[in-house]
C-alpha cells in the first residue's frame, strides 16, 4: 500500500527584513528544510537584500525568484554600531501607511501570485498583505520591531502610535514561531532552538580552501552584513602564530602575511568559517551567534550598546557558549588583542555540538496548518 500523500504548501512567499543578513539566514535554513518535504517548492522572495546571498544559500533544489522590495525599516545604520533615530522614523510613518507606489504594485504582485503560505521574519508588510488576501501567515522571531522602538520611546513620542500599530501587524500572524536566543517571550506561542544554516563542508576542508595548513589556526572576524573599516589590522599582523579571516565588504579574496580578506560575497560558506575558526570575533547579531552555537565556536563578542536585542544575545551567549566579551571602544581600538591567549584556551572548553537546527521544529509547526 503506497503511503498517504502529504499536502504541503508549493508556493511560498516570503518577506525577509534586510536589517542586516541574519534574518535571512534564519529564513533560508527554514525554507531549505521545507524543501525537502515539499519537493518542487517555489518561493517568492522579497528582500532588498542582494540576489547572489539567496543563490549561495538555497540549493538547487528550492526554485526561487527575487523580489527587489523594501520590506519593512527596522533602524536607519550609519554604521554597524549606530543607528539614525531621526531618518528611521521619517521613513517609517511613511511606510506604514502601505500607499506607497512600491506597495501597491507588491500587492497586485502578491494577488496574482497567489501563494499558498507567507513567510514573514520580522517584516509587517506579509503580515499585512496576508490578512488583506486571507493568506495563512507565518511570523518567525526573535524580536519583533515594536519591542525594538519601546527603547527609543523617551527620546521621540512620535513613536508611540507606530509601535501600537506594529504590535497589532505582529499579533495578526496566523502563526507566530519564537526562536532563540529569545528577546521577548510571549507564552502562547511555541518556542524553538535557535536557527541556523546547515555546515556544508568539514573544517579540515574549509581550511584547505582558505590555503592554511591542516593544523593551522584562524580567528573569524566580522560585523555582520553592515561593513566597517578596521584601525587594528597592523596589531593582527604582528600575532604570526595565528591567521585572521576578516569578513567585509571587499571586492576579493585578497591576503596579506596572515591576513585573509574576504568579500561578503565569496566561494566559502559562512557557517563553514564559523565552524572551521577557532573562534568569532566581532559585532554579534542573531546570525552570528546561532551558528557558533550550532558548532560550538567561541565567541568574543561585541554588543551594540543602544540596541534592545544586545542584551538578551549577550545572556544566551553567557549561558551557552564558550565566550569572552568586548566594548565596541575597545574593539575598533584593538584592544581586545592582548585577549588574544586567554581567548584561544576556550576552544578546549566547547561544549557538544548542537547538530539541530530549530529550523526542524519550525517546519513541523507551520506543517500543521499548510497539510
Amino acid at each position: 500500500m503506497e503511503p498517504e500523500r502529504q499536502h504541503h504548501a508549493q508556493s511560498i512567499a516570503c518577506f525577509t527584513t534586510s536589517h542586516g543578513f541574519g534574518h535571512a539566514t534564519r529564513t533560508v535554513a527554514v525554507l531549505q528544510a521545507l524543501a525537502k518535504i515539499s519537493p518542487g517548492l517555489t518561493v517568492h522572495v522579497f528582500s532588498t537584500l542582494p540576489d547572489w546571498f539567496w543563490k549561495d544559500n538555497l540549493s538547487p533544489n528550492v526554485r526561487f525568484l527575487v523580489h527587489q522590495i523594501e520590506t519593512d525599516i527596522g533602524l536607519v545604520q550609519k554604521s554597524p554600531f549606530e543607528h539614525d533615530l531621526e531618518q528611521t522614523i521619517d521613513q517609517l510613518e511613511q511606510f506604514l501607511s502601505f500607499d506607497e507606489e512600491a506597495l501597491i504594485e507588491t500587492r497586485k504582485r502578491v494577488r496574482e501570485l497567489d501563494p499558498d503560505l507567507i513567510l514573514c521574519d520580522i517584516s509587517p508588510l506579509g503580515l499585512v498583505l496576508g490578512e488583506e488576501m486571507d493568506i495563512p501567515t507565518v511570523l518567525i522571531e526573535n524580536f519583533t520591531w515594536d519591542w525594538i522602538y519601546e527603547a527609543y520611546l523617551g527620546e521621540d513620542q512620535r513613536l508611540k502610535p507606530l509601535i501600537a500599530k506594529l504590535k497589532a501587524i505582529f499579533n495578526s500572524a496566523t502563526l507566530r514561531i519564537q526562536t532563540n536566543p529569545l528577546c521577548d517571550r510571549i507564552k502562547s506561542t511555541p518556542l524553538v532552538p535557535p536557527i541556523f544554516r546547515e555546515f556544508r563542508d568539514s573544517p579540515s576542508t574549509t581550511l584547505q580552501k582558505l590555503g592554511f595548513s591542516p593544523a593551522s589556526r584562524f580567528l573569524l572576524v566580522t560585523t555582520g552584513g553592515i561593513p566597517q573599516d578596521f584601525a587594528f589590522l597592523d596589531k593582527l599582523s604582528l600575532r604570526k602564530d595565528l591567521s585572521f579571516v576578516i569578513a567585509g565588504n571587499f571586492h576579493r579574496v585578497e591576503k596579506t602575511g596572515n591576513l585573509t580578506f574576504l568579500p561578503y560575497h565569496s566561494d566559502f560558506h559562512f557557517p563553514d568559517l564559523v565552524h572551521a575558526s577557532s573562534g568569532v570575533v566581532g559585532k554579534l547579531g542573531y546570525g552570528t551567534v546561532a551558528e557558533a552555537w550550532g558548532a560550538q565556536t567561541p565567541l568574543l563578542g561585541v554588543y551594540r550598546q543602544n540596541f534592545r536585542e544586545s542584551i538578551p544575545l549577550q545572556s544566551f551567549v553567557r549561558e551557552n557558549i564558550p565566550n569572552l566579551e568586548s566594548t565596541q571602544q575597545d574593539f575598533l581600538a584593538g584592544k581586545w588583542i592582548k585577549d588574544l591567549d586567554e581567548f584561544l584556551a576556550l576552544e578546549k572548553k566547547s561544549c557538544i555540538k548542537n547538530e539541530t537546527s530549530g529550523a526542524l521544529e519550525t517546519v513541523d509547526l507551520i506543517k500543521a496548518i499548510t497539510s
